[in-house]
């Protein structure tokens, strides 16, 4: 009990300060009420006088009045109880409060402090993996060069074979160039004699030809002379043959004129088919009379159908004689 009063002597010294403040109120009331009654009845003294009756207070009165005092006053300790525990409650409240607050805080702190930590972790993090990948590109910088100096040393070599190779092969060709050149002369030369040598026998074997030929031609052209002439021959005695039929046809059937005179002739053109028939006669030229002329042509067509000639080679359409009766 003392203990709770040593930690909550603030609010008790309120309390009894609140009960004896309660207490003067209630005689300063009382003292008031008298004094006024007082000059109320001076002022007036015909009002009525209230009368109070005085009433005699037995023991159980008394205790009941006692009774009710200390319910007043256990309801007053009950109400100050009440506001210590409501202020003890709001005490602990607000020391949850400023625990909660505190608890806050430190977590913020606390947060805060990770954060700070998680930041420089990631700081840390992103500054190795950035050394990482500048280490990694250093490497791959320093295989990349030595690649490319490998690669460039690798074409150099390639280089260097090659243009020896080059150089080998050129002189190689060169010398293959050289033997081939020698042997393509000695091979032309060969061939170019060869090639004279064939001209020359080429030459008499063509001169040689030549000559046969020139003496067979001429041969020839004389047989086929000889032919033609005995041909030619032949055909004009065929031909003499077939006019002489002709004219022997044509006189057999003319008959002389009472004025003929020795030495009339007539030219006589005629156009005939094949079997002696005609087809035209016309007597061209004529150096007798008129009835000389006629008697020729009508001897002419009285003729028809004309003799055939002993072959057929001398038969010709168009046929031009001389008519010249003995």
């Amino acid at each position: 009990m003392w203990s709770l009063l040593r930690r909550h002597y603030g609010l008790f010294g309120g309390i009894l300060g609140i009960h004896l403040l309660l207490f003067v109120l209630l005689g300063l009331n009382i003292h008031f009420k008298s004094r006024d009654e007082a000059g109320a009845l001076q002022a007036n003294p015909d009002a009525a006088v209230e009368v109070i009756e005085a009433v005699a207070v037995d023991g159980r009165t008394f205790d009941r009045i006692e009774q009710q005092q200390r319910d007043t006053e256990q309801r007053a300790r009950a109400e100050a109880e009440r506001q210590r525990q409501e202020a003890l409650r709001r005490e602990q409240e607000e020391r949850q409060r400023q625990a909660e607050a505190e608890r806050q805080r430190q977590e913020q702190v606390r947060q805060a402090a990770e954060q700070r930590r998680a930041e420089e972790q990631q700081r840390a993090e992103a500054a190795r993996r950035q050394e990482e990948t500048r280490q990694q590109e250093a490497e791959r910088q320093r295989r990349a060069d030595e690649q490319r100096k490998a690669e460039e040393q690798r074409r150099a070599d390639e280089q260097r074979k090659a243009e020896e190779q080059r150089r080998a092969d050129e002189q190689r060709k060169a010398e293959e160039q050289r033997r081939a050149d020698e042997q393509r002369k000695a091979e032309e030369q060969r061939k170019a004699e060869e090639a004279r040598q064939q001209r020359l026998a080429e030459e008499r074997a063509a001169e040689e030809r030549r000559r046969q030929e020139a003496a067979a031609a001429e041969q020839r052209r004389q047989q086929a002379e000889e032919a033609a002439r005995r041909q030619a021959a032949v055909r004009q005695g065929q031909q003499n043959e077939y006019m002489a039929a002709i004219r022997a046809a044509v006189e057999s059937r003319w008959h002389r004129s009472a004025g003929h005179q020795s030495g009339y002739r007539a030219v006589v053109f005629i156009r005939q088919a094949p079997g002696g028939y005609l087809h035209e006669v016309r007597v061209e030229q004529c150096s007798g009379d008129r009835a000389f002329c006629d008697s020729v042509e009508r001897a002419v067509r009285l003729a028809e159908p004309l003799p055939s000639p002993p072959s057929p080679d001398v038969f010709a359409r168009e046929i031009r004689f001389t008519f010249e009766p003995a």
